[in-house]
């Protein structure tokens, strides 16, 4: 894959509301970020979370921070804030506290829950903040994305899928002369949709592992926009240095099975 163009992305460990506090005024086109919320148990034993996780925050704790980043939106801005089920009415207090003047859930299908015992969850929320002149968004309010499964040692323990954040830039319709953020990046997974729409990107964390795991993904897992379609005709003529054959190709026929055997299909 193409790596994107370092100028347009910058990483940086620093904590969330200092990161924003320099950011300037009117700046921020799309807000897009998992805090990290105490709902997600993210002290467990082992020593591979401590790496990762150095606290929680509430969610009135997280409020603040969103309210600073709206201080640092564009008039037409949105901000994509996950949660999961059991933080969902305290995320949606905390945007209204923060300044947004209206909140919509996006239901993000798992497609499976996970490992765990009891009830899991299959299904996050990402909830988008509206202000009163918040740019238009298009598509469906339900995304169905695989989760990234379990088992990775050098994974981000709750790190989300590319695609998610491909998904929401699409809705956002994130293009060139956006500036998207994330305070709180981790893996940078949710960043990368908006990278490769051609936006420039900002994201912080205050752990060490998560800089380095987003700024790997981010310069080099990324790939470039796609190119514009063009029409069956073009196509046809691309790499040609002749004019194409006008003779039809003939199909070779599957060899018929000999007696007694039995033809195997695809593995």
């Amino acid at each position: 894959m193409a790596p994107t163009r370092p100028a347009l992305i910058h990483i940086e460990k620093r904590e969330a509301r200092q990161a924003l506090a320099a950011l300037p005024l009117r700046s921020i086109s799309v807000l897009i970020t998992d805090p990290p919320y105490r709902t997600v148990a993210r002290r467990g034993g082992s020593g591979h979370l401590r790496r990762w996780f150095a606290s929680s925050l509430s969610w009135r704790e997280i409020g603040q921070t969103l309210a600073l980043a709206r201080s640092r939106m564009r008039p037409d801005g949105v901000a994509f804030v996950m949660t999961n089920p059991d933080g969902l009415p305290e995320a949606i207090a905390a945007l209204g506290r923060a300044g947004f003047v209206r909140v919509r859930p996006i239901t993000w299908d798992k497609v499976y829950p996970g490992l765990g015992g009891g009830l899991r969850h299959q299904t996050e929320f990402v909830l988008v903040g509206y202000l009163p002149g918040s740019r238009s968004l298009a598509g469906v309010d339900l995304v169905s994305v695989r989760a990234v499964g379990p088992g990775t040692a050098d994974r981000y323990p709750t790190e989300k899928p590319a695609d998610l954040g491909r998904a929401l830039a699409r809705i956002a319709n994130v293009g060139r002369g956006d500036f998207v953020v994330d305070p709180f990046c981790g893996s940078g997974a949710l960043l990368i949709g908006a990278a490769e729409r051609g936006a420039k990107v900002a994201g912080y964390d205050v752990a060490a592992a998560a800089i380095k795991r987003a700024t790997g993904r981010l310069t080099v897992g990324t790939k470039p926009a796609p190119a514009a379609r063009t029409s069956p005709s073009s196509r046809a003529r691309v790499g040609r240095t002749s004019a194409p054959s006008t003779t039809p190709r003939r199909r070779t026929p599957a060899r018929a099975a000999r007696p007694g055997q039995t033809r195997k299909g695809p593995r």
